[in-house]
């Protein structure tokens, strides 16, 4: 099975789960009263939404490039993601609302047994759910998949913050702990909304990816043969699982367009097979210059003016650089 049609199947599964936990928790509800299960049931209304909206992007993820969309449908993934922070942080404060609310009603704490079992079967189904949707995005390169395991997964630590306070407030009688739990979900919630915000527009934006930057830079080094005198300017537009990397790429002056094209191609070649996820490179050749003698490593170079000491290493602070011209 294709890994767009294993991340189709994994936002499928999301979706039904989120349906059932919804169920569940809204049982809960009804069965307690309870201002802090209100507030997570609600949380789990925007996983269901999340969850259709993060099925038909993947699904559009999946279209390969076509004339209007030259770089893929990948982006959608961090619209997605996005969006889904956003949700997040409207339940937040949906929470907050109903928590601080609440401080000024009476609300006694009805069928506690009967909350428990719900609530600990939407935690269960969500634990494993989650689970599997954080390392089903990560096999397969799916932000999409991964906003939604970490959406889950923190709704699991909220729930487990409501059995929490529900317990407290059966030991104690005190009733106001119901509504501090609703406000610290509330805020648990908004910084969570926040991370999968901030990661998602970064990406959007086409930020510099560091951890993709250090991984070329060490593939790039292991694939490095003479000719290959220095990489810079590298930039990167990340569409999902698809990178596309340009990058000038500096060899002998004297070399003919077919003998540096055919370096570039194969080394282009081996870094993508060895890089995580699928891409491709768009090189703008640069001839050498003198000064580049003492960095290039090609032997018997008929014009060489200084002697070899050393090839420039590849490192992400040289890779996003422009040209060098002293080493």
């Amino acid at each position: 099975m294709s890994s767009a049609k294993k991340s189709l199947m994994a936002a499928l599964l999301s979706l039904i789960v989120s349906v059932v936990v919804l169920t569940l928790k809204t049982k809960a509800y009804y069965a307690t009263h309870s201002v802090a299960v209100l507030s997570d049931a609600l949380e789990t209304v925007v996983n269901v939404i999340t969850s259709l909206i993060a099925l038909y992007a993947v699904k559009l993820a999946a279209e390969p490039a076509d004339e209007n969309h030259p770089y893929g449908h990948g982006k959608m993934e961090y619209f997605s993601a996005a969006f889904e922070g956003g949700m997040i942080f409207f339940a937040a404060l949906s929470i907050l609302f109903q928590a601080i609310r609440s401080f000024f009603e009476t609300n006694a704490i009805h069928d506690f047994e009967r909350g428990f079992i719900f609530l600990g079967a939407a935690t269960l189904l969500n634990l494993v759910t989650g689970l599997f949707l954080i390392s089903s995005g990560k096999a397969n390169r799916s932000e999409a998949l991964k906003a939604s395991g970490k959406h889950i997964m923190s709704d699991v630590m909220t729930t487990l913050g409501v059995g929490v306070g529900l317990l407290l407030v059966k030991l104690t009688g005190i009733m106001w702990i119901d509504s501090i739990v609703g406000l610290l979900l509330g805020l648990w919630l908004g910084y969570e909304a926040y991370k999968i915000l901030r990661a998602n527009s970064g990406a959007l934006l086409d930020e510099t990816d560091d951890v993709a930057l250090f991984q070329l830079a060490k593939i790039m080094s292991s694939f490095r043969k003479p000719g290959v005198v220095d990489i810079h300017n590298v930039r990167m537009i990340r569409s999902g699982n698809f990178h596309h990397i340009d990058a000038h790429m500096v060899v002998p002056y004297f070399w003919d367009v077919e003998k540096g094209h055919s370096l570039a191609h194969e080394f282009e070649k081996n870094v993508v097979r060895d890089y995580d996820c699928d891409g491709e490179f768009a090189f703008h050749m640069d001839p050498c210059q003198r000064l580049y003698c003492k960095v290039c490593a090609l032997p018997e170079c008929p014009v060489r003016k200084y002697p070899f000491e050393g090839e420039r290493p590849f490192t992400r602070e040289h890779l996003v650089k422009g040209p060098e011209y002293t080493p």
